[in-house]
Order: structure tokens, then C-alpha cells, then sequence
């Protein structure tokens, strides 16, 4: 099968949570704009340097799917949303590292039948 090289603005990948005191990690849903490779390799390096922060990755988020509130319905995806998730310890760290898994084309695993 040939590769067919095409535009992709979006990725969308999972994003496991370890949830303090829960046996089973829970899987969230990030999308996440795509950039091209100087852009990538310029966002990595000034990460790595102290020169961007991680809310600055932010940027490139476009969806995050599968958070409920204690009421069991879904939560909407907004900027107060996010900001409640990069205050969980637990969950900022995983939720960043998927940038760097989507900007890599490791988009979310087919569903199991």
C-alpha cells in the first residue's frame, strides 16, 4: 500500500490517567493541532531549555473528550476545563506528554469490538 501523503491539521490520541487511589488507569481524549517539523523542533527545544511552559502547549489543544463530572455527565471542553485538569498533579504531566505523542502521529487506538 502506498503512502499518501496528505494534509492533517488535527490528531487526536489518548491520554491515560492514573487516578490517585483507583486500581485502573481512566483514558481521556486530547486533539491536538499538528505542526510541521522546525515548528515541533523549535516548541521541544525551548521546552527543554525553560523558555516555554507547559500551559503554553495549550495553544495547540483543540478537544479534550471523556471527563465526567460527579454527576456522570459529560463535561464540556472549555478554558475553565482545562485549567482544573493542569491543577491536577496527576493529570497535567500525562495530559502535556500527549502533545508530544500526537505530534509524533500516535493518534488513539482503534475502539475493540
Amino acid at each position: 500500500m502506498s503512502l499518501i501523503l496528505k494534509k492533517i491539521p488535527t490528531i487526536t490520541v489518548d491520554v491515560p490517567i492514573q487516578v490517585p487511589g483507583d486500581k485502573k488507569a481512566s483514558t481521556i481524549q486530547a486533539e491536538w493541532k499538528l505542526r510541521k517539523w522546525d515548528d515541533y523542533r523549535a516548541n521541544v527545544e525551548a521546552a527543554q531549555s525553560g523558555k516555554k511552559k507547559d500551559e503554553e502547549f495549550l495553544e495547540d489543544l483543540v478537544n479534550i473528550s471523556g471527563i465526567k463530572g460527579e454527576d456522570k455527565k459529560d463535561l464540556p471542553f472549555d478554558k475553565e476545563l482545562v485549567e482544573q485538569l493542569m491543577q491536577e498533579t496527576y493529570i497535567r504531566r500525562p495530559l502535556i506528554l500527549s502533545w508530544y505523542a500526537a505530534q509524533e502521529g500516535r493518534s488513539q487506538a482503534a475502539a475493540k469490538n
